[in-house]
């Protein structure tokens, strides 16, 4: 089964490895083990462990790498294509556009040229500003199958003929259980958003007073190294300590990167998201967590403060979060099925029911 994997970033920014690791998971749910994989990424080093064929998506001063260009017209030789979910295809201000542009825009072209044997994962798609709608529109109606995962870009992209789903990073099986009280000290993950960290995220870090932080991502124009150690948490703890490590006690954690919040939900820690784009609304919204969401540039420190203390202390106010993630994990086998079965239809040449 040769199969081409686009619009993958860095698996330095750990939620965007995680969405290719689940790319590739449900591919080999799909099809089996014997998989001829090449991949477009941003950063293509950083997905080496893959063994899969890399190309180059980011343009040099010198423009696109020629293999990379050669493959995407090449396409139709492929027996599906298939985009990792994220929130990549956006133009909200100009330089979101000139990014989604340069490095996405040749994929999603390609994408739409082939049509029939094409899937992308759960996305969040726009806003889509600067005459940028339409054609964006247009190319997504030619795919096969393109699954959005918030109830925002369903709603502007419906004519497009796009399916809801879940966020990838709820649709996989890798979810632990830390039972018992938490540690007292909350974390904190925050990032810098047009430059700076919100002023509401600033103060909610004062009124937490000991945190302890969490660096989600470290590649390039990414990087939150700095944002985190400029709140002076405690420590900042390492993804091995928070994430990866079964023996880490339950953290309430408050993140701004939505993915930085999910890996720790599947975790087995509790947490509160503080959105800056539309992608942490439908997330939420699917694990039945609406009132643990919140606008990072418009949001009550008070009220946020009040909802960490919550799960810290408070048994029934965890015991009513677990029931919520439970009923909703309940249903994601089946959400989890229908991109399964999406994915294999794209590959049989059926093509999907529009």
């Amino acid at each position: 089964m040769k199969v081409f994997v686009l619009h993958a970033y860095s698996a330095l920014n750990a939620g965007d490895g995680l969405l290719v690791d689940e790319c590739l998971d449900i591919l080999h749910e799909a099809f089996g083990s014997d998989l001829d994989l090449t991949i477009a990424a941003s950063d293509t080093e950083s997905f080496a462990y893959t063994g899969a064929r890399l190309l180059c998506s980011k343009p040099t001063r010198r423009g696109y790498q020629r293999a990379y260009l050669s493959e995407l017209f090449r396409l139709r030789d492929y027996d599906m294509v298939i985009a990792v979910g994220g929130g990549y295809q956006r133009a909200g201000h100009p330089l979101e556009l000139a990014k989604a542009g340069l490095v996405h825009g040749p994929q999603l072209l390609a994408a739409a040229a082939r049509g029939r044997g094409v899937v992308y994962l759960p996305q969040s798609i726009g806003p889509l500003r600067y005459g940028v709608s339409l054609p964006v529109r247009a190319a997504l109606a030619r795919i096969e199958t393109v699954f959005v995962r918030d109830p925002r870009s369903l709603h502007e992209l419906e004519r497009a003929g796009v399916v809801r789903a879940p966020d990838m990073a709820l649709l996989g099986d890798d979810w632990r259980s830390r039972p018992g009280a938490p540690d007292d000290v909350p974390v904190l993950s925050v990032r810098a958003v047009r430059g700076a960290v919100p002023p509401d995220v600033v103060a909610l870090a004062a009124r937490l007073g000991t945190f302890d932080g969490y660096v989600q991502s470290q590649t390039g124009g990414n990087d939150d190294t700095a944002p985190m150690h400029g709140l002076n948490p405690r420590e900042v703890l390492p993804r091995a300590t928070l994430i990866e490590d079964v023996g880490t006690p339950r953290r309430v954690v408050v993140a701004m990167r939505l993915h930085g919040a999910l890996m720790a939900l599947r975790a087995g820690h509790l947490v509160i998201h503080l959105a800056y784009e539309r992608k942490g609304y439908g997330a939420f919204q699917d694990l039945g967590l609406e009132q643990y969401v919140h606008n990072s540039f418009r949001f009550d420190p008070v009220v946020v403060e009040k909802q960490v203390r919550s799960l810290l202390d408070d048994e029934a106010a965890r015991a009513d979060y677990e029931q919520a993630v439970t009923a909703a994990r309940a249903g994601f086998g089946a959400e989890r099925q229908v991109v399964v079965d999406a994915v294999r239809r794209a590959a049989s040449g059926v093509g999907a029911p529009r």
